[in-house]
């Protein structure tokens, strides 16, 4: 009796159909970092205003499970990557990003992205971003929510690292619209008037509401730090 129920099972199995294995994922588009001075200065690996941490960007790829995050750290003069997240795809949820906490100032950190079927089998290496996060510069005036002049509006900051290269942006709060932006470089006075150098987009209007950024950059390095938003209104 058990022989037969065996040989009914085998039968019943070797009639059941394979489920079709599917093949590798497409390569990911990994997001670069972006220029600096470019008005899409967010869209894009790096760093990020709201917290401390590296961010990664890639586009989606079509029926997949997963995206897997492999970082690299520089050791005896090379690369050495490793597994290091698992991006799991879910309907609804944002799995296109990734922002890293986990990371040292002043330390550069490399990463590639590999997406994953449902048989965990994993497409091609996406190409390899890399960056170095500095200190957030702190914003002292104007404070948050505050009322100011136009005709008298000085932006200051402090910066953690000892000075060096930034780029000041200015946005206005309704529109979302970029209306100045400034590079200066300075190693002990951190503050520049608005419009300092006449190349404004627009004039700030009485009762409007805006915000600011100081980014502290490395040209051509793909490192700095974002500060975070500071709104103020116009009297």
């Amino acid at each position: 009796m058990k022989k037969f129920l065996y040989i009914f099972l085998l039968a019943i199995l070797s009639c059941s159909p394979n489920r079709e294995s599917l093949p590798a994922p497409e390569k990911v588009k990994i997001y670069q970092v972006p220029d600096p001075l470019s008005e899409e200065f967010d869209i894009g690996s790096g760093a990020v205003p709201e917290i401390n941490g590296i961010k990664i960007i890639w586009g989606r790829v079509p029926n997949v499970s997963g995206y897997k995050i492999y970082r690299g750290e520089m050791k005896s003069g090379k690369v050495e990557f490793e597994f290091y997240y698992d991006v799991m795809s879910r309907a609804g949820v944002a799995d296109t990003f990734f922002i890293d906490t986990n990371v040292e100032f002043r330390k550069r950190y490399f990463y590639f992205v590999r997406a994953y079927n449902r048989d965990n089998v994993e497409g091609e290496p996406s190409d390899t971003i890399s960056f170095e996060l500095y200190l957030k510069p702190s914003l002292i005036s104007p404070g948050n929510n505050s009322q100011v002049n136009a005709d008298t509006l000085i932006f200051r900051w402090d910066d953690p690292n000892g000075g060096g290269d930034f780029v000041i942006r200015v946005k206005n709060s309704q529109t979302g619209n970029l209306i100045w932006i400034y590079i200066y470089r300075s190693f002990g006075d951190f503050s520049v008037r608005f419009n300092a150098d006449s190349k404004a987009k627009e004039n700030l209007f009485s009762g409007g509401q805006y915000k600011w950024r100081v980014d502290r950059v490395q040209f051509g390095q793909s490192a700095g730090s974002k500060s975070n938003w500071g709104v103020f209104y116009v009297k």
